[in-house]
């Protein structure tokens, strides 16, 4: 039986669960800049930002604002990783 180091299981579990560098920029940048307080970002992989939201209001918010808020975060960030925004209501 051989073991694994416990630096590689939380690397492991962080990339399946999308939180890389990425996903604590994104969520800082979101904070700091978006202003929709009501969404939380639950995860990010592979160029999608996934949110959720117990207001139907905020979550129609972001969908009229998606572009906005997708090349803002962009910016940001410096290239164009962010490609969609999903938001599920609780």
């Amino acid at each position: 039986m051989s073991w694994t180091r416990s630096k590689e299981i939380i690397s492991l579990l962080k990339n399946r669960l999308g939180l890389n560098e990425d996903f604590f920029a994104v969520r800082k940048i979101w904070e700091k800049e978006i202003g929709i307080d009501s969404i939380e970002i639950s995860g990010y992989k592979s160029g999608t930002i996934f949110a959720q939201t117990e207001s139907s209001a905020a979550s129609f918010e972001l969908t009229v604002r998606k572009e906005e808020i997708i090349k803002k975060l962009n910016q940001y960030i410096g290239n164009s990783k962010i490609k969609n925004i999903k938001v599920k209501i609780k």
